[in-house]
């Protein structure tokens, strides 16, 4: 912590900008608490307070201006990019279409406040071709509240903040940190081995397009459900002949319903 403070009070304001440029970019750097530690050093009267607020707007948006073109540009391999990144990368693009579903652009405003649909939903306003001005003005106004949080709660809290900072605590960060390392490492540990087990259970009952043509050719009466979600579906509606749409709120349904002794093939992609 004296090493941050170190660097904050000469170069505050490049350390704000860098720090949030980089956390909206993808990269794994501590912004909330680069945030709330500046705007702690702003209540004590080190840095200005309107200065680390707009730069810190300003480096969020340009981070998410750069993943909004890279969407733009490429498409939806963007998200499947950041979704093989992703501890859970079979469901976060989902997840985050179903949620920009359900609000629109207005979930830029809360995006900031939610790990890893902060990442997704900017690529995701560039895949569907969102406009660029609306795109903006919302993107700016969830760094601005993003920001007034973390920041104001530094400098309503500033002095508190700055002595425990400043004072040796060097041995209960430590335990902090490698407690928390622990648990970041055994959660990685355990999502990586579950998706590896998954894996081996798709290779087991997985069919190809071949193996599909073939049952069809032969009579059976393969039922084929097209899961894609409703943006994927937008942005590619090309279906395969006969496959029946089925959302993610359907599938308990017509688990339920369907006879157990029918032959169903899923796809998602």
């Amino acid at each position: 912590m004296d090493h941050v403070l170190a660097l904050l009070v000469p170069y505050g304001n490049v350390v704000v900008f860098g720090v949030m440029l980089l956390e909206n970019l993808g990269l794994p750097v501590p912004g909330i608490a680069v945030l709330v530690l500046a705007g702690a050093l702003a209540g004590a009267g080190k840095l200005s307070l309107a200065a680390i607020g707009l730069l810190a707007v300003t480096g969020a948006l340009l981070g998410d201006l750069v993943w909004y073109a890279l969407g733009r540009w490429k498409g939806r391999p963007v998200l499947g990019l950041l979704c093989r990144l992703s501890l859970n990368p079979d469901t976060c693009v989902g997840n985050t279409e179903r949620f920009f579903l359900r609000h629109g652009m207005p979930t830029l405003l809360v995006a900031k406040f939610l790990p890893g649909v902060n990442t997704i939903v900017p690529p995701l306003m560039g895949t569907l071709r969102a406009g660029v001005a609306g795109f903006v003005a919302y993107d700016s106004g969830g760094a601005a509240l993003y920001t007034i949080v973390a920041v104001g709660t530094g400098y309503f809290l500033g002095r508190e903040i700055v002595n425990a900072a400043t004072a040796r605590v060097a041995q209960l960060a430590g335990v902090i940190g490698w407690g928390f390392a622990t648990f970041v490492l055994g959660y990685i540990a355990w999502r990586l081995a579950l998706r590896l087990r998954v894996r081996r259970a798709l290779r087991t009952v997985g069919v190809t397009p071949g193996e599909l043509r073939a049952l069809h050719s032969d009579g059976a009466n393969v039922l084929v459900l097209d899961v894609r979600s409703p943006l994927a579906v937008k942005e590619d509606p090309r279906v395969i002949p006969g496959a029946v749409r089925a959302g993610h709120d359907e599938l308990d349904w017509l688990a339920s319903t369907l006879p157990p002794d029918r032959p169903i093939v899923a796809y998602c992609v």
